[in-house]
């Protein structure tokens, strides 16, 4: 009888296999970590600023949805930023996807952005992310005509 009630109650947790699971109260938040750098060899602003951001890209008709993010201030140092994001687990549906993206601005200028999504946390894609960022050219002033 006891082997009928431990049997019955693995059953019922083996039930909906595709439903996200359910953190328990008080779990500690998820992390997702890494660094963000660039290639070319360039010193960045000081007055630069890195923010990193963990994204729900799910939908493809609708805007990401901004789980977590992390602004970074340049203050003289130079690439690679180490980062770490945290969300609560309750907010992350295995089914879905997530990503990291990273951006550097000085003011309202881009400077830098990811042009390759870093997807993380679900299908197999792991918490750690190391964003290589891509220059944005600045545009040129337009020529005086003659």
């Amino acid at each position: 009888m006891l082997f009928a009630v431990a049997g019955a109650s693995v059953l019922g947790a083996c039930a909906s296999p595709g439903a996200p699971a359910t953190p328990k109260p008080g779990a500690a938040p998820l992390r997702v970590t890494g660094t963000v750098a660039y290639r070319e060899r360039i010193a960045l602003d000081p007055a630069a600023e890195v923010r990193v951001q963990l994204l729900d890209v799910s939908r493809m008709d609708a805007p990401s949805v901004v789980l977590a993010e992390q602004r970074i201030p340049a203050n003289g140092k130079q690439p690679p930023f180490a980062f770490e994001l945290s969300v609560d687990a309750a907010r992350i549906d295995p089914r879905m996807r997530y990503a990291v993206a990273a951006r550097i601005t000085r003011g309202e200028q881009l400077l830098f952005i990811n042009d390759t999504q870093y997807s993380v946390l679900t299908q197999g894609n792991g918490t750690i992310a190391n964003l290589v960022l891509v220059r944005v050219a600045t545009p040129q002033p337009p020529r005086p005509s003659r």
